[in-house]
């Protein structure tokens, strides 16, 4: 197991409320987590602790086997995106040399090759030049997103990186992600506010509720696909599949052609077709 989380409780000094309450999951490498809930859940609480930004009140975080709390230099194997700061009087390929200097990077042409590499990746290689101070919002998230890919990560922390993101921007970061985590193998955690962009990209998601973990699983979301017949033919009969009164309900997509053949060569006239698709929020409020 790459990383495992153990009873982990934040509570701030100003508060007496848990941030975090008793946490614990495990991840795998090539894994991607989703991490969703409200404002104030304990999302970034969870992320800042993972990367020491903040410090634990209890519980144990363990990465590779050793508790990373007692060995905080395995941090360097995390590329993190929370909350990117960047000198706007510098453009974007400056911003990430200054970085990899702080990281001990001297080489040169190692430097640029590595900056050519991640602005590729997220899609801003052609406003390397450009200062930051003119970058909108979304290509702010891009570089950060190139900050947290330096140096070629085993472990990916996102705090809401498909923010300010238009939807070729979107779809980008999204793609890359996937990539990075099934063809390389990184461990990925990343939030966002946006139910069904998570449930796209994910392999579990993880809710977090005042603290608690809620659910932490791979989500089903339960599509079925509703094709109402005439009530006439009501000898109509498929394998795996339900029969409601004059609808017939279809659990997979790739069934649903073979049903629709069927109907059409026995001549029954469709009513209509619908699909019905619990969505996330429904599941977290219990319905």
């Amino acid at each position: 197991m790459l990383l495992k989380f153990n009873n982990v409780t934040k509570i701030y000094k100003s508060s007496t409320t848990k941030a975090l309450d008793n946490f614990s999951t495990n991840i795998r490498s090539g894994e991607v987590i989703g991490l969703i809930g409200k404002n104030g859940s304990g999302k970034t609480t969870l992320m800042n602790c993972l990367t020491n930004n903040i410090h634990l009140t209890s519980g144990e975080i363990f990465y590779k086997g050793k508790n990373l709390m007692e060995n905080k230099d395995e941090i360097s194997e995390f590329g993190v995106l929370i909350e990117s700061a960047f000198v706007d009087y510098l453009n974007a390929s400056q911003n990430l040399e200054l970085l990899l200097l702080a990281e001990g990077l001297s080489d040169t042409k190692e430097i640029k090759e590595e900056i050519e590499r991640v602005l590729s990746l997220v899609g801003l290689v052609n406003r390397k030049h450009d200062y930051v101070k003119n970058f909108s919002f979304g290509m702010k998230q891009r570089l950060g997103l190139a900050q947290a890919l330096l140096r070629d990560k085993r472990v990916l922390i996102l705090d809401e990186p498909l923010v300010g993101l238009d939807v070729i921007g979107r779809k980008l970061v999204k793609d890359l992600i996937v990539n990075l985590a099934k063809k390389e193998g990184k461990a990925i955690i990343f939030s966002d506010h946006n139910l069904n962009e998570v449930k796209d990209v994910c392999d579990r998601i993880i809710y977090i509720e005042d603290g608690i973990k809620v659910f932490d699983d791979v989500f089903d979301d339960n599509k079925r696909y509703i094709v109402q017949i005439d009530e006439s033919s009501m000898t109509f009969e498929s394998e795996n599949t339900q029969r409601i009164d004059d609808c017939i309900v279809v659990k997979e997509k790739e069934q649903l052609n073979e049903v629709m053949t069927k109907i059409v060569q026995q001549g029954i006239p469709i009513i209509d077709i619908k699909v019905n698709e619990s969505s996330l929020m429904e599941l977290f409020k219990g319905e």
